[in-house]
C-alpha cells in the first residue's frame, strides 16, 4: 500500500534581492516534481533578522503543503529547492554561513498531520 498522504507546515524567508520573487520561486521549485502540492499559504510578513542582526530584514511566511514523502525526504527536497534558488550547499548564500543572509530558507515547522479535510 501507498504511503498516507500527510500534510505538513513549512517555514518560508528571503532577505536578500526580490524577497518576494525568491519565496515564489522557492515554492514553484518544491512542487515542480509532484511530490508535493502547496494546499495553502500565509501572507508574508517583513522580521528582523534574529541572531545576526547586521543583515537585511526577512520576509517570512509559512505554507501548508500536502506530500507523500516522509519527513526525511521533505527535508531533502526543501534543500534541494534552496539549492535550485542559489542557496549553497552548506546552506550559506554568497559566502554567508549559520543566521546570515540568504535567497531563500526553508524549514519543516510541522509534520505529519492526515491529509484531507
Amino acid at each position: 500500500a501507498p504511503p498516507p498522504l500527510r500534510r505538513a507546515c513549512v517555514a518560508v524567508g528571503s532577505n536578500l534581492g526580490d524577497r518576494h520573487s525568491n519565496v515564489v520561486r522557492a515554492l514553484k521549485s518544491l512542487q515542480s516534481r509532484g511530490d508535493v502540492r502547496v494546499v495553502r499559504t500565509s501572507h508574508l510578513r517583513e522580521t528582523a533578522p534574529m541572531y545576526v542582526t547586521d543583515q537585511p530584514p526577512f520576509l517570512n511566511g509559512a505554507v501548508e503543503v500536502e506530500t507523500y514523502l516522509g519527513p526525511r525526504e521533505l527535508l531533502g527536497r526543501l534543500k534541494e529547492a534552496e539549492r535550485e534558488c542559489g542557496r549553497a550547499k552548506d546552506g550559506s548564500s554568497d559566502g554567508v554561513k549559520r543566521y546570515g543572509p540568504r535567497l531563500v530558507d526553508l524549514d519543516i515547522v510541522l509534520y505529519g498531520t492526515e491529509g484531507g479535510d
